[in-house]
């Protein structure tokens, strides 16, 4: 299965702002108050572009899609996608059995079918090309979304 990862380079300043941030309220705060909202944010138009290429057989395959955001936990570091230094990691994927069930969809997995085909059917992928084609906005908008954070930070701090 392939991947697309998104690396930001040239944000200096705001690494710098950011390692200061996690001296002043700890790093894990730093990571869950700052971080993975703003990659949260960030990552909706890819959800929105994930969900407009969805089959729309009965719909339920658009309704399942979320961003999932979080630290990365140690099952997610031995995944050839995430390593020691990720901090937040984020995906458009389906919601968990129990978020299916309360939606009233039922969890199977035609998603995967969808996106990488099956022994009778041909793919239709729907979330490498959201994420593909939105990779440089994605960027784009965290870095700005950081840097509008930080200012709040650093505004209340004074």
């Amino acid at each position: 299965m392939g991947g697309v990862t998104i690396k930001l380079e040239g944000i200096g300043p705001i690494a710098d702002v950011l390692k200061e941030i996690s001296n002043e309220i700890g790093d894990k705060k730093t990571q869950s108050k700052i971080l993975v909202p703003a990659v949260r944010e960030a990552m909706k138009p890819v959800l929105a572009m994930a969900k407009a290429n969805a089959p729309k057989d009965t719909g339920a395959l658009e309704r399942s899609l979320i961003i999932e955001a979080r630290r990365p936990t140690r099952r997610d570091r031995r995944s050839k996608y995430v390593t020691e230094t990720d901090t937040v990691i984020a995906a458009v994927t389906t919601a968990s059995g129990k978020k299916l069930a309360k939606m009233g969809i039922e969890s199977d997995a035609r998603a995967i079918a969808q996106e990488f085909g099956s022994a009778r059917n041909t793919a239709h992928p729907y979330l490498r090309p959201a994420l593909e084609s939105m990779a440089q906005s994605t960027v784009n908008t965290l870095s700005g979304i950081l840097a509008r954070r930080i200012e709040q930070f650093k505004a209340k701090q004074k």
